[in-house]
């Protein structure tokens, strides 16, 4: 049964629909009950759980009375880059992307570096000419945007189709300061606002000497993580308030969508407090023979975790375990982080 919850989810975000994974767990009886909601059709206490987690990174464990507890959880679409050019920097940054996260379409309409025997199946490749592919994507607000064309032309051109665009997480252009210069200076004469020029991030990329194309990716991929994370670029030194919304794992929800036919356990972390290696939302599968996808941090603790994960792994019950490490017994461990993990351990 929970297989198909999972199932039902991956579907749906797959649709670009946004939903609410609500978890009830009695601790008296050991009663799991997992029900899926889309956000535009909650009302009630659902919702009411629901708000509760966006106001919390998007989870929130709320404790009803001495026993019922409930997991809410909001689970949105993956962060899409949309990276035009398919050459060697944005070749690298695909690849570099899609592994912290992010669900990446790459652009080029030139078939020997635009191809799925190149990029593989995890990134979304669109060989057409750089006009046709603003007609094929659905360019919304939450979207990242990388321009590393070939050519001033095509960067101009990619500019003048994302500029209109309201309110796009990032912008970013490859391009010397001269080069950068000249094309800012176009497209104010072409009568877009300083405001709109000024929020490009070009010459793009954080200033760490990057000088080959594998470097280059990531000092780019660097600066989409800052403004993922803290929604612009901190000096250094600077105190900055991280959002810690729990990331989507593609490989723990698809793991959890087969589990109807495997021994496993889920384990989630449902509160934090203090520094921990990972935040609420964070999620690993353990089977049986203690194999894992995924990670809620490493570690002693996270041993600790598998190794009772999986002595209940397939068995329909659950527990809750608190990872102390605060203490002696932390600082014994060499565990490099000070604060307390909770975590939710299901045998499905």
């Amino acid at each position: 049964m929970s297989g198909q919850v999972y199932k039902t989810l991956l579907e749906d975000l797959d649709k670009g629909e946004e939903v609410a994974l609500i978890t009830k767990y009695n601790l008296e009886t050991k009663k799991v009950e997992k029900n899926l909601y889309k956000l535009d059709e909650l009302d009630g206490e659902n919702l009411e759980y629901v708000n509760k987690a966006i106001e919390k990174n998007l989870i929130a464990n709320i404790k009803i009375d001495e026993n019922e507890n409930v997991l809410a959880e909001v689970f949105k679409r993956e962060h899409r880059l949309i990276v035009f050019g398919a050459g060697h920097v944005g070749y690298h940054l695909c690849h570099f992307a899609s592994k912290v996260g992010f669900n990446v379409t790459v652009v080029d309409d030139r078939p020997y570096f635009a191809n799925r025997e190149k990029f593989g199946e995890d990134i979304a490749v669109i060989c057409n000419t750089f006009e046709n592919a603003f007609q094929i994507l659905d360019i919304h607000k939450e979207d990242y945007v990388v321009i590393v064309t070939r050519g001033h032309k095509h960067d101009k051109f990619c500019l003048e189709k994302i500029l209109p665009l309201d309110g796009l997480n990032y912008i970013g252009m490859i391009g010397s300061k001269r080069r950068v210069k000249i094309m800012k200076e176009e497209l104010i004469e072409d009568g877009y606002s300083k405001e709109k020029i000024e929020s490009i991030y070009s010459p793009i990329g954080l200033n760490i000497g990057a000088v080959t194309p594998e470097e280059i990716a990531i000092s780019i991929l660097a600066e989409l993580i800052s403004v993922k994370r803290i929604g612009k670029l901190a000096l250094k030194n600077e105190k900055i308030k991280v959002n810690n919304s729990c990331e989507l794992n593609k490989d723990v929800l698809e793991a959890l969508a087969k589990s109807d036919s495997e021994k496993i356990s889920l384990v989630t972390v449902i509160s934090t407090k203090g520094s921990t290696p990972r935040k609420s939302g964070s999620k690993m599968i353990v089977y049986d023979t203690g194999n894992i996808i995924g990670t809620i941090g490493g570690g002693c603790a996270e041993a600790k975790i598998i190794k009772d994960a999986a002595l209940i792994a397939g068995s329909k019950n659950f527990k809750i375990e608190t990872i102390d490490m605060t203490g002696e017994v932390a600082e014994e461990e060499g565990m490099v982080c000070g604060g307390i993990m909770t975590v939710l351990i299901e045998g499905i």
